[in-house]
């Protein structure tokens, strides 16, 4: 392979993001308002996936640590591929399980809130939370998605299922 092709290849970080049920409230986690990345704002649970771990085992690591929460049955239900967000390329592993306690504990500095499924519109969240847990709850197979980004937060296109879609997911 010669080294142009190389560098023509494109690298990116594996993360999970879980949405977990109880009744019809969805568990999100909020970051301090001094992160780095969706700074205030609420999403479901997750983070990079380690080296040599395997994603779903990678999306219970993170829901554990993060929450104390156990879902037995988390399972895959979309794959996000997102290019040029704040300048790096992420591959999103989204899945999807049900809780069977309410029970939670909160890591320093992260806020769990229990919330109506109808009413997350209601919360700042990451800009495609909502439309990533409706898909996942409405999902029969996997979903696909491809965001590009304009090296910033700003969506330059979407692809749902490898169809071309205008405005916001």
């Amino acid at each position: 392979m010669s080294d142009a092709t190389e560098s023509r290849r494109h690298t990116a970080r594996l993360v999970t993001v879980s949405f977990v049920l109880h009744g019809d409230d969805v568990l999100l986690i909020r970051h301090p308002a001094d992160n780095d990345r969706f700074a205030g704002q609420w999403n479901g649970v997750g983070g990079h996936v380690e080296a040599g771990e395997d994603i779903r085992q990678a999306a219970l690591r993170e829901l554990r640590e993060e929450t104390g929460v156990v879902a037995p049955q988390l399972s895959l239900r979309g794959v996000v591929h997102e290019s040029g967000l704040l300048g790096v390329a992420h591959v999103l592993f989204i899945f999807l399980g049900r809780a069977t306690s309410r029970d939670v504990v909160s890591l320093e500095g992260l806020e769990l809130r229990w919330q109506p499924i109808e009413k997350i519109e209601d919360l700042p969240l990451v800009h495609d939370a909502a439309f990533l847990l409706r898909r996942a709850i409405g999902a029969d197979e996997t979903f696909f998605v491809q965001e590009t980004y304009d090296g910033g937060d700003r969506r330059m296109s979407l692809r749902i299922d490898g169809e071309h879609h205008d405005g916001d997911a």
